[in-house]
């Protein structure tokens, strides 16, 4: 079996040889995390795919800054851990919701909050994906009015995916 470490420096995994003994193997680092360097305006009532413009790592292609930014897209197969991170302007009333979508079509995580001051919200899944499917961060909200998902350095908008299998 094998137990995911964080080293500081690179991904590893705790093994056994089967005897009990326990040793490090390093694992593929496949994973991206990219992030938007400005507001995003969401209109009242629109589900919207969120885009992002820079990168924090990407060490398998997974994103591109200059086409479908919206997109991670698996070039490996395998298991991933897909995560999001989002923080809205400040806004009173309706709901506000952040949904991981696979190839455009299979919702895969889903989460609604109430309004309430600087709503943030954390959202994650682990699927199983082929070479060249792609998932996606979308939010919609129900405020009356656009309302922002805003700029907060190292949180938001943040997505991410990490193969771990």
């Amino acid at each position: 079996w094998t137990l995911p470490v964080a080293d500081g420096t690179a991904n590893q995994f705790l093994q056994t040889n089967g005897s009990g003994v326990l040793s490090f193997a390093a694992s593929a680092d496949i994973g991206a995390r990219v992030f938007n360097s400005a507001d995003i305006s969401i209109t009242n009532d629109t589900l919207t795919a969120l885009t992002f413009d820079s990168e924090r790592w990407d060490t398998d292609t997974i994103h591109s800054t200059a086409t479908n930014t919206s997109r991670l897209t698996a070039t490996t197969a395998g298991k991933y851990l897909i995560t999001g991170y989002i923080t809205w302007d400040i806004g009173t009333t309706g709901y506000r919701f952040v949904i991981i979508r696979i190839n455009g079509v299979t919702t895969v995580a889903t989460l609604r909050s109430a309004a309430i001051n600087n709503t943030s919200q954390v959202i994650a899944s682990i699927s199983n994906l082929a070479a060249t499917d792609y998932v996606e961060l979308l939010v919609q909200h129900t405020q009356g009015v656009a309302l922002s998902v805003i700029l907060s350095a190292q949180t938001s908008p943040e997505f991410a995916m990490q193969k771990i299998g």
